[in-house]
């Protein structure tokens, strides 16, 4: 009961984790125009769509409070969730514009598409009635579940014992709530960037071109394929990884799970590698053969930050971008982290050029 206790303080919680409030997407269901929520742990569902294919997005950040860069509308039709636009500044655009698509539809004739490549949790809400929120739960484009909760069922909720269990109804929201949780949790940890590795010339932070955890590779970069994902409610988090390059190969050693929206500390659960490998450990590590494409290695060190002790900053002093072919690193460039300041430099090497060409930098 005490775990209980504390998901509930962390549902109710929640909506403090965001330094700045983002300005929401925008939801029609029912008739309905609904405001969906975004933020650092409830990326808009337009974002999910590039850190699967690990591409840069197109659009670039407007301001402190629309990081993302742009406002997408949706709609929710016969439990198909559907992109109907993309607002960037006063333009208004389909989909078609920036290259997305649908891998199972083809696009309607108003230039909507099916959103398949989503699986995650919508909080949604209208503004003239904050005190109800509705949740849908997605998975490849189609609604699952959806509840509406109200201050009542949050009071109810906040005070559950073991008697509610009988009560299905109130234990569904309960769940849906604990999946938005761990939802939240899972991206807001995943936007951390960065996993350590271990190389010639000390430390340093390795990650993909998204600045997400290469083991995610291994799971064509789609997270609802991590076996840790949001529904996973025993064993749930965003992947932090220590690597190590001996040969110019890539070893994996160690898998551990981040949770929790505090800035100040994350929780942390170790995973054996023998739970996702079997035959493939030796020496207690794991050849990364699944890793190929572009990567990049921060090198520096962490400082805490001046203005807020105890909440520490990693210091970028140079970066290494790498050419990788099923785990073996094919070309490496080191260069000074300010290196990119004012474009690629014209006698920049040309097997660098290529790679910062492909980083679309």
């Amino acid at each position: 009961m005490r775990k209980i206790i504390c998901i509930i303080l962390l549902l109710l919680t929640s909506k403090f984790s965001y330094a700045t409030e983002q300005i929401p997407d925008k939801l029609l269901y029912n008739g309905k125009l609904f405001s969906l929520a975004t933020g650092w742990g409830h990326p808009s569902p337009l974002q999910t769509y590039f850190y699967q294919k690990d591409l840069k997005s197109p659009f670039p950040i407007r301001s402190t409070a629309n990081y993302r860069g742009h406002i997408a509308t949706w709609e929710i039709n016969n439990n198909k969730f559907i992109l109907k636009e993309i607002r960037v500044g006063d333009e208004i655009d389909k989909a078609e514009k920036y290259d997305i698509k649908s891998s199972s539809d083809s696009i309607s004739e108003n230039g909507s598409i099916l959103a398949d490549w989503f699986t995650g949790v919508l909080s949604c809400y209208i503004e003239k009635n904050p005190k109800e929120t509705l949740f849908f739960y997605i998975r490849d484009g189609e609604v699952i579940d959806n509840r509406v909760i109200t201050e009542k069922d949050y009071k109810k909720i906040e005070k559950i014992s073991e008697k509610d269990t009988t009560n299905h109804e109130l234990m569904k929201k309960y769940a849906i709530l604990i999946l938005n949780q761990n939802y939240i949790s899972y991206y807001f940890r995943l936007s951390t960037g960065g996993d350590q590795i271990s190389i010639s010339n000390g430390v340093g932070r390795f990650m993909n071109k998204q600045g997400f955890s290469p083991i995610l590779g291994l799971f064509d970069n789609n997270h609802s394929y991590w076996p840790y994902n949001w529904e996973n409610f025993e064993k749930t988090g965003a992947p932090f990884c220590k690597w190590i390059v001996e040969g110019n190969k890539i070893y994996l050693k160690e898998i551990e799970l981040n949770t929790g929206t505090s800035f100040f500390e994350v929780a942390t659960e170790n995973i054996p590698l023998d739970e996702l490998f079997t035959t493939e450990i030796v020496n207690n590590r794991v050849y990364a053969n699944w890793i190929s494409g572009i990567y990049t290695i921060q090198h520096g060190e962490e400082k805490e930050d001046a203005l807020f002790p105890g909440m520490k900053e990693f210091k970028i002093e140079n970066i290494s971008y790498l050419r990788i072919e099923s785990g073996l690193i094919l070309e490496e460039y080191t260069v000074p982290a300010n290196y990119l300041a004012k474009g690629i430099p014209e006698d920049a090497d040309l097997g660098l050029k290529k790679i910062l060409e492909e980083l679309e930098l």
